[in-house]
C-alpha cells in the first residue's frame, strides 16, 4: 500500500452523515454536504481522507494521489467507480461514474486500502 498521497482537496465541505475514512463521497442534497455513494451511477466527487462525523469538516480529495477503499479485487492502471458500499471497484463498461484509476493492485478484500491517482468525476 502506497504509504503517501498528494492530493487537491474541494474546501469547505461537511459531512451529512459519519463518513468512513476512505470512502467515495458525492455531493447531499443540502449545500456544502457531502454523504457516501451508494449507486455505481453516484456522481463520485472524491474520496474522504479523513474519518468525519456528521457536521464535521470533510477532507474529500478530488486530484491527485489519494488512498481509497477498495470493494473487490482490482489491477493496477484499472478504472475505479463507486460500488454501492462507498468502496472502489473496477469499471467494465457499465455506464459507471468514474473517479479516476488504481495506482496499484488491491486484494479482493473488501476494505482493504489502497493508492488511486484521483482524475475528477467522469462517466465510463
Amino acid at each position: 500500500m502506497t504509504t503517501g498521497a498528494q492530493f487537491i482537496s474541494l474546501p469547505g465541505l461537511v459531512a451529512s452523515v459519519a463518513i468512513a475514512q476512505y470512502s467515495s463521497v458525492k455531493l447531499a442534497s443540502t449545500a456544502g454536504q457531502v454523504k457516501i455513494c451508494s449507486a455505481i451511477a453516484d456522481e463520485c466527487i472524491g474520496i474522504v481522507q479523513n474519518d468525519p462525523a456528521a457536521g464535521e469538516p470533510a477532507e474529500v480529495a478530488f486530484l491527485g494521489l489519494a488512498k481509497a477503499l477498495v470493494e473487490a479485487s482490482v489491477a493496477a492502471g484499472d478504472f475505479l467507480g463507486p460500488s454501492t458500499t462507498g468502496r472502489l471497484y473496477a469499471v467494465t463498461g457499465d455506464n459507471s461514474a468514474i473517479v479516476g484509476y488504481a495506482v496499484e493492485g488491491a486484494s479482493a478484500t473488501a476494505g482493504d486500502i489502497f493508492a488511486v491517482a484521483l482524475t475528477g468525476p467522469a462517466r465510463y
